[in-house]
């Protein structure tokens, strides 16, 4: 497929979807709804924002309920996810599982198409990505897969979805790539393993301690993590007729409200007793731990998929500069500075 080509084929995408795709605003490559095909950018810039909003959103209605009665909400508008890189396209298969049985994230998941391409981000820190080789096609979720040539693209179709817009357009000429799962034959990750043991080896590392710190809690890693899911449940009831609705939200480990639990805490003071909450993550030291732990040890046991794909953006975002590659690097060598 030609460039000139391409674009056509966005502009016939845009007709039934609204196409999101890496654009240049304000000088920053984002994600951002495509009024003009011309305006993509196909780079090996990663864009700062990924596509996760898109299919957990930052806030969604699940249902309303009145009089006893409950009727779902699944707002979903048909999309077209253009440009993700291998590490994106990593990140969805990996919250493909998480969300399994998710109905919300299934509906969206049905009506976007997901178009990738193999020109890797520039920078050479991330940390669990590999030199592209055609077999990683079939460990990836998406319909549609472009990858360079010379000034032209090679494409791949990874479902049935991806085949019929290629051939309601008019393209003849791509290969299909059939899905065979988020695990390669010969097994999880070697360096997922090695991480995993060596934060469970290691539970009382000094780097925690240092971590907590410097850490400020602002949260902007989770926000802009690719990878991250965890969610809070709020019901807000109306004033009449017992009507109301439940909304579910981007949740953050990193806040202090993430892990309190019910009870109370006893204080020498009883003036301070009824305002304290227990928690089990009471320290910045203990929640930036649980964050890497959810990464490297709790996703990587649960689905043998790592937690992380090395994108960079937490560090990129990072406020006092913790740089994840560099503290997985000095958890590997095991060694105290």
């Amino acid at each position: 497929m030609t460039k000139v080509k391409l674009v056509k084929f966005l502009g016939y995408l845009s007709r039934e979807h609204l196409v999101y795709a890496p654009q240049r605003v304000s000088g920053e490559l984002v994600f951002d709804r495509l009024d003009n095909a011309r305006k993509v950018e196909i780079t090996n810039e990663l864009p700062l924002h990924s596509f996760k909003k898109f299919l957990v959103p930052a806030k969604e209605s699940l249902f309303k309920y009145e009089n006893g009665k409950i009727r779902p909400e699944i707002k979903c508008p048909a999309l077209v996810l253009f440009g993700l890189t291998v590490l994106d396209l990593r990140a969805i298969t990996m919250l493909d599982l998480v969300f399994a049985k998710d109905p919300y994230y299934q509906k969206r998941q049905a009506k976007t198409v997901i178009i990738g391409h193999n020109i890797m981000p520039a920078e050479k820190g991330q940390f669990f990505l590999d030199v592209f080789e055609e077999d990683i096609l079939e460990h990836l979720k998406f319909d549609i897969f472009l990858t360079a040539q010379g000034k032209n693209f090679k494409v791949f179709a990874g479902s049935d979805l991806g085949i019929k817009f290629l051939e309601k357009f008019g393209e003849k000429d791509f290969e299909y790539i059939e899905y065979a799962g988020p695990i390669r034959e010969e097994g999880p990750a070697p360096q997922m393993l090695k991480i995993k043991k060596a934060m469970e080896a290691r539970p009382d590392h000094p780097l925690w301690e240092e971590l907590g710190k410097i850490c400020i809690e602002c949260g902007k890693c989770t926000a802009i993590c690719p990878t991250c899911f965890c969610f809070d449940i709020d019901d807000k009831p109306g004033l009449e007729d017992g009507a109301g609705k439940r909304e579910r939200s981007w949740g953050c480990c990193f806040y202090t409200d993430f892990s309190e639990v019910a009870g109370m805490v006893t204080s020498r003071s009883a003036n301070l007793q009824s305002e304290m909450k227990p928690k089990f993550l009471s320290t910045t030291r203990d929640r930036i731990k649980f964050w890497y732990e959810h990464k490297f040890v709790r996703i990587p046991h649960e689905f043998s998929v790592p937690g992380c794909v090395g994108c960079g953006r937490c560090t990129k975002v990072c406020p006092v500069g913790i740089d994840i590659k560099k503290n997985l690097q000095r958890l590997l060598r095991g060694k105290v500075k």
